[in-house]
């Protein structure tokens, strides 16, 4: 009973240490953003919680220094800014020009836009940056295809493709021009009764 005790006091411990040491404050090289994004009074409160940070864990230092063990990392640092922009366009007919029927975040062709854009389904067609497209990326264009052919019978075509964009440093994306990964998903023919 006693070990059991001590044991969970070691893990709130672990855990508590983990959380300070893991604190998303700015880096010494990261203040000049800093000071042009907040009020001088949000600097200030962030310098003292990472004062208080700090003088917390000062007796484990050793500790962490010895193992090198450190919480100090970004959520999604590593994200590359070469992203997939999806566009779903339709025909009618093999000589008729493609329509669009949808393109990610695009209010005007925006054809069943919220179940696509829900990130369960996103990753389903959202390919990988460098890999290409996923698995699933062929089965979710036959079925969204039929999807929109059922929608909009004028259609006999159906054409998914990924056209490749840069995220800038600021947010907002500039296009390439490059349209990759194609997938055409074609009405059946209809068998005339004699």
């Amino acid at each position: 009973m006693r070990w059991a005790a001590i044991r969970a006091g070691l893990i709130a411990l672990a855990i508590v240490v983990g959380l300070l040491d893991g604190l998303p404050i700015p880096v010494a090289h990261e203040r000049p953003k800093m000071e042009q994004r907040l009020t001088p009074e949000m600097v200030d409160a962030v310098d003292a919680i990472n004062r208080v940070r700090k003088q917390l864990l000062v007796p484990f230092r050793p500790i962490g220094e010895h193992l090198r063990v450190h919480q100090r990392w970004k959520l999604f640092a590593g994200a590359s800014r070469k992203r997939w922009r999806m566009w779903i366009e339709a025909r009618t007919g093999p000589t008729a020009a493609w329509e669009v029927v949808y393109r990610v975040l695009d209010d005007e062709h925006a054809f069943m836009a919220d179940p696509l854009e829900y990130r369960r389904v996103r990753g389903a067609w959202n390919p990988h940056s460098t890999l290409g497209p996923r698995g699933g990326y062929r089965p979710f264009a036959t079925w969204m295809g039929q999807r929109v052919l059922d929608a909009f019978p004028a259609y006999t075509e159906v054409r998914f493709q990924q056209e490749r964009i840069y995220i800038g440093p600021r947010g907002g994306y500039r296009s390439t021009g490059e349209m990759l990964h194609p997938v055409i998903i074609r009405r059946p023919l209809q068998r005339r009764r004699p």
